[in-house]
């Protein structure tokens, strides 16, 4: 059984804008899937409808062969990293990662023992009693990628991860992502960085005006070209 399954996804916005056109996907368990287009080809509002944040306007989403539109507890299985989530900027790095692990019903030391863990792996170890505010714009990416971890999710969902980190963070991001794998975790990652879609991604999507243009594992894509390349070439074509 897949983890994801994307039947004729379709969502359209108020003035008919359609942001996503027909989309039908398949997304196997442990595998990391890029999910590639340009600036408004429909990215984000495929992963928000694939969190249960907003609902497709037709299609159908199964995750872990249920549907995710009223299934609270597969709504408890997806982590998931906005392009730009909300971080309460008076608030302490430590206290914001107690109150979102509180979500979950982790007893409290297997959930300190698994925020130590993930600060240690994004270079946040030290910063547990500054004021979010006071972080830089990649220590708060990072932060966004701790809280989307937190619950230990079974289907990581992640838009623009490496927007403004660092190339230690970014090393450390890519070693955390492939411990997801091994751990049979499936993790989606939508990102304009092709090369670092390149790098871990076992499969990858080309998104363009909301439809999918192109898909293969990462090998088969690219062949003797870059993931660059290949991208350019498939969305002038389309």
């Amino acid at each position: 059984m897949s983890c994801v399954e994307i039947d004729n996804l379709t969502k359209i916005y108020q003035k008919s804008i359609k942001a996503v056109d027909g989309l039908s996907l398949k997304i196997e368990r442990g595998e990391i899937f890029g999910l590639l287009g340009p600036n408004g080809a429909g990215k984000t509002s495929t992963l928000n409808m694939l969190a249960g944040l907003i609902l497709p306007t037709e299609g159908k989403i199964k995750i872990f062969g249920r549907e995710i539109d009223s299934d609270i507890e597969i709504k408890k299985r997806i982590g998931y990293l906005p392009e730009n989530p909300f971080l309460p900027e008076y608030y302490k790095v430590g206290e914001i990662l107690n109150f979102f692990g509180s979500f979950f019903g982790i007893p409290p030391k297997e959930k300190n023992k698994r925020i130590e863990y993930l600060l240690s792996n994004l270079e946040l170890l030290s910063k547990t009693k500054d004021k979010i505010k006071n972080l830089s714009m990649g220590q708060k990416r990072a932060l966004g990628l701790v809280i989307s971890l937190i619950g230990d999710p079974d289907l990581v969902l992640l838009d623009e991860p490496t927007v403004y980190l660092d190339p230690l963070i970014t090393k450390s991001f890519r070693k955390l992502i492939l411990e997801l794998k091994e751990k049979k975790k499936t993790v989606i990652i939508s990102s304009h960085i092709l090369s670092e879609i390149e790098k871990i991604s076992d499969r990858a999507g080309i998104i363009n005006k909301g439809r999918l243009t192109a898909i293969g594992s990462t090998k088969e894509l690219i062949g003797d070209q870059t993931l660059d390349e290949v991208f350019l070439r498939i969305i002038k074509n389309d």
